[in-house]
């Protein structure tokens, strides 16, 4: 006989594992502690299966807590979408719709589609657009709880879907080619692309950890060893470092239309070397607010990013 699961248990052991104690989830919901463990208690007696283990420091999911939570996870996030699409249908001022991006997306394609949303001639309100910065490794987690409604993300060419595509429903909205940038100041004739290996003996700065990989991948696939002095995932500071020539450095072009500095100079690099654009959301969403806010983001990435090489689609190799 399949075990049932209480779902008002289910959201208590969810507080638990959130909070990482019995005592912080009973704060957070007005509980007292006796009776929350009772709860989970109780949802651990009717799977047959132990869910945390008490520690000094906390509770400590087992691999069982693990899966569950994940479910747990996936249930509040659907409750919460609900609650907003009733709210959608019975108050047309409540049709919010929130969106998460990494930083370049937010400035090149995510602010002109909340300009474009706004400026339509339809006289019924569109759907309004509440933005979070965020970085793609937080998106699934943020999907999961219902914390957003729509993701934009990126991923580099060696990096895996599996897992998102069969959780998520994905969206391929465009390539966001690499591009060098070197200083003003260095001159040099007139082209458009140039080699990584060309500058092996410069100083480099490096980006986001997803950002940095991809790049060592290329300086190994040229032979070289990049002698990286610097990190940072601000764009703006990267420029500032290239265009005083104190480095040299590898950035998405999507970056570059958000800020450019007029002390840098861009090359081109191979037509392969870029990142993908994706927009990711829950399977099964079906509010028109969301569909909206989708396909004014879609229109927004045709105007600034450039068509999925074949061999970077989805699922190909």
């Amino acid at each position: 006989m399949t075990p049932e699961i209480d779902p008002r248990a289910l959201m208590s052991f969810r507080a638990v594992a959130q909070h990482g104690s019995f005592a912080a989830a009973a704060r957070e919901l007005g509980w007292t502690q006796p009776a929350l463990s009772g709860q989970v208690s109780r949802l651990e007696e009717s799977l047959g299966a132990t869910l945390v283990t008490r520690t000094v420091k906390g509770v400590q999911l087992t691999e069982a807590g693990k899966r569950l939570l994940h479910h747990a996870e996936l249930i509040d996030g659907h409750l919460a979408r609900a609650a907003r699409e009733v709210a959608g249908l019975m108050d047309e001022d409540a049709r919010t719709v929130r969106v998460v991006a990494f930083p370049s997306a937010c400035t090149s394609i995510v602010a002109p589609a909340m300009s474009e949303l706004i400026a339509r001639a339809d006289p019924r309100p569109g759907p309004t657009i509440d933005l979070e910065q965020q970085e793609p490794f937080s998106v699934p987690e943020l999907l999961r709880r219902g914390a957003a409604d729509v993701a934009l993300v990126f991923r580099y060419d060696e990096e895996d879907l599996v897992g998102l595509e069969q959780e998520f429903e994905l969206l391929p909205i465009g390539w966001d080619p690499l591009q060098l940038i070197v200083s003003q100041r260095r001159g040099g004739a007139a082209q458009s692309m140039r080699r990584l290996v060309d500058h092996a003996r410069d100083r480099w700065v490096a980006g986001c950890p997803s950002c940095r990989r991809h790049f060592l991948r290329l300086a190994e696939r040229e032979g070289f060893s990049p002698d990286i002095r610097h990190a940072t995932d601000d764009y703006m500071v990267v420029q500032e470092l290239v265009a005083r020539d104190m480095s040299v450095s590898v950035v998405p072009r999507l970056s570059l239309i958000s800020y450019r500095h007029p002390g840098i100079r861009a090359f081109g690099l191979g037509e392969h070397d870029g990142r993908q654009l994706m927009i990711l959301l829950a399977r099964g969403e079906v509010r028109p607010e969301v569909r909206e806010v989708v396909a004014a983001l879609r229109r927004a990435a045709a105007r600034v990013l450039d068509p999925i090489p074949s061999r970077s689609a989805p699922g190909s190799r």
